[in-house]
C-alpha cells in the first residue's frame, strides 16, 4: 500500500502551472497595450480638440477681424460720401439752387443717425428756402451795362485822339473790381434773362412772360452787360500794322482759351511785352465768382454784346480783313472766333448784337438799319449763330417807353431778336414783357455817369470810392 502510494503521482497546483506566452502575454501586457492605446487616443483627442479650438479661436479671430475691417471700409466710403454730398450741396446752395441741395443731401447711402450733418444741412437749407423772398417784376431788376475795361488808364486817358472819350465813356479794370465788391455788399447776385422772363410756348407760338424767380432775404437781382467786345484794331494798335503794340491805348487785345481752359485775355503792355491774363471783364468776373460763388444764380454770367465791323473778340472776322491777313490766316481768324463764343456760352455768358457798325438804330433810316441787319446776318451769324439780344448803340431806340410797331420793329423781329436792352432815363429802371418780346433798360456805368450822375446809383454803388485819381477832369 504504500508502495502504491509512492509511487501514484501527486495533483498538480494550478497556480504553479508554467504559463504559456499567450497567456503572459493576454494577462500581462494587453491590459498596458489597451491602456496606453486608450491613453494615446485620448492624447490624441485632447491634442485634435485643442487643435481645432484654436483653429476655430483663430477662424472666429479672422473673422472678427474681417468684419471690422468691413465695417471701418464701409465708415470711410460713408464719412468720403457724406462729405462729397456736403460740398455738392454747398455749392448747389451758392447758387441759390437750394431745392437741388436738398435733394443732393437726401441721396446719401448710409444712416442719417450717425450724419447728423447731413440731416442739419437739409433742415438749414429748408429754412432759408422757406424765407425766400419773390421776385416778378422784371421792371425792378437792375441792368448795369459797360464797355471795354481799360487795363493802362495811363496810356488810355492820355491817348492823342480818343483820350477824353475813354476817360468820359470807360472804367478801369482797378474800378471794376471795385464796383465788383460794392455789389456783392450791397446784395447783388446775377441772374440771367430767363431767369427773369420766361417763354411759354403757345399754340400762336412762343408767348414771353415774367418769370418767378425766388432769393434770400436782403438779396437783388443783377443783370451786367457788356458792350463792344470786339478790341478794335484802334484800340491796340499804335503804328498803324493793323496788330496789337505798345502804342496802343492800353485795351487787351483779344479773348483766349488758356491751357487750363479758363477764358483770359492777352495784351501788348507799354514796353511791349505780351501779357496773358486777367485784362478785361470776363476773367475779372469769373475771378471774382470762383472767390463769391454766391454771387452768381445758378452760374448767371453775363450779356456780351458785340459790334461786327471790325471783327470778333479780338478776331478779324470781317471780310476785309482777309486782304491783309491771307485767306488761311482770315479762315483760323473765324475758327477761333467760333470757339471764344462757345466757350462764353458754356461758360453761362449770353452773346448779343450791338448792331453790325455801332450805330444808333433810332436815328438812322429803315434803309440804313435794314443794311446794317443784313451785313449781320451775312457775316456774323455764321460766326455766332443766330443770338436774339439786342443791345442798342448810341444810346439810341427805336421807341420810348412806348409798345414797339412798325417796319424797324419788324424787321429786328424777322432777325430774331426777342430781348431788347435800351437805356436807363436818368437812371429810372424799366422793363415791359410783351407777348412775342421783352425790353429793359441798363444804366450806363460810365466815368462821366459816376461823377456827374451819382444819385443814379443811390443805394447800388459809391462813385466817390470808385473813380480813378489817374482820371484828372473827367469830361462831361
Amino acid at each position: 500500500m504504500d508502495e502504491m502510494q509512492e509511487n501514484t503521482p501527486r495533483p498538480v497546483n494550478p497556480r504553479r502551472r508554467k504559463k504559456t506566452k499567450a497567456e503572459v502575454f493576454k494577462e500581462t501586457y494587453l491590459p498596458a497595450i489597451i491602456a496606453g492605446a486608450a491613453l494615446l487616443f485620448i492624447i490624441i483627442a485632447i491634442i485634435g480638440s485643442a487643435v481645432q479650438s484654436s483653429q476655430r479661436k483663430k477662424q472666429n479671430a479672422q473673422l472678427q477681424q474681417s468684419t471690422a475691417a468691413e465695417a471701418e471700409k464701409q465708415k470711410q466710403q460713408w464719412d468720403a460720401e457724406c462729405s462729397a454730398l456736403l460740398k455738392q450741396a454747398e455749392d448747389q446752395a451758392n447758387a441759390y439752387d437750394y431745392q437741388q441741395a436738398i435733394t443732393t443731401l437726401r441721396s446719401f447711402s448710409g444712416s442719417y443717425a450717425e450724419y447728423t450733418q447731413l440731416s442739419e444741412a437739409i433742415k438749414k437749407y429748408t429754412d432759408i428756402q422757406a424765407s425766400m423772398v419773390t421776385w416778378d417784376d422784371p421792371s425792378k431788376v437792375l441792368n448795369l451795362s459797360f464797355q471795354l475795361l481799360i487795363a493802362d488808364p495811363v496810356r488810355a486817358f492820355n491817348d492823342n485822339e480818343y483820350g477824353r472819350s475813354y476817360n468820359r465813356n470807360f472804367i478801369t479794370i482797378d474800378e471794376f473790381r471795385v464796383i465788383l465788391d460794392q455789389l456783392y455788399e450791397n446784395g447783388y447776385v446775377l441772374v440771367d434773362l430767363d431767369d427773369i422772363v420766361q417763354s411759354v410756348p403757345s399754340e400762336e407760338g412762343t408767348v414771353y412772360e415774367p418769370n418767378t424767380l425766388q432769393l434770400p432775404a436782403g438779396k437783388k437781382p443783377l443783370i451786367l452787360t457788356q458792350t463792344h467786345v470786339n478790341y478794335n484794331i484802334f484800340m491796340t494798335d499804335g503804328n498803324g500794322d493793323k496788330l496789337p503794340d505798345k502804342d496802343g491805348a492800353g485795351f487787351a487785345s483779344k479773348l483766349i482759351v488758356n491751357a487750363d481752359g479758363d477764358l483770359v485775355n492777352e495784351m501788348v503792355d507799354k514796353d511791349g511785352n505780351l501779357l496773358i491774363g486777367e485784362y478785361d471783364l470776363v476773367p475779372i468776373l469769373n475771378s471774382f465768382i470762383k472767390e463769391h460763388p454766391d454771387f452768381s444764380y445758378k452760374g448767371a454770367k453775363a450779356i456780351i454784346a458785340v459790334t461786327g465791323y471790325d471783327g470778333l473778340f479780338g478776331y478779324r472776322t470781317n471780310p476785309g480783313a482777309k486782304s491783309w491777313l491771307g485767306a488761311d490766316a482770315y479762315d483760323q481768324e473765324v475758327e477761333n472766333a467760333k470757339k471764344i463764343a462757345q466757350a462764353l456760352r458754356d461758360d453761362g455768358y449770353r452773346i448779343a448784337c450791338y448792331t453790325y457798325s455801332n450805330i444808333g438804330y433810332g436815328e438812322i433810316s429803315f434803309a440804313q438799319m435794314q443794311n446794317d441787319l443784313n451785313s449781320w446776318k451775312q457775316e456774323v451769324v455764321p460766326v455766332l449763330g443766330t443770338v436774339d439780344i439786342l443791345a442798342f448803340a448810341q444810346i439810341s431806340d427805336i421807341s420810348d417807353t412806348t409798345p414797339y410797331s412798325g417796319n424797324k420793329f419788324d424787321s429786328l423781329m424777322d432777325a430774331g431778336f426777342r430781348y431788347y436792352l435800351g437805356f436807363c432815363d436818368n437812371g429810372a429802371l424799366w422793363a415791359d414783357v410783351q407777348a412775342d418780346h421783352f425790353r429793359q433798360a441798363r444804366i450806363l456805368v460810365t466815368g462821366s455817369n459816376l461823377k456827374y450822375h451819382s444819385d443814379w446809383f443811390t443805394g447800388i454803388l459809391e462813385p466817390v470810392s470808385i473813380l480813378s485819381s489817374l482820371r484828372g477832369n473827367i469830361p462831361q
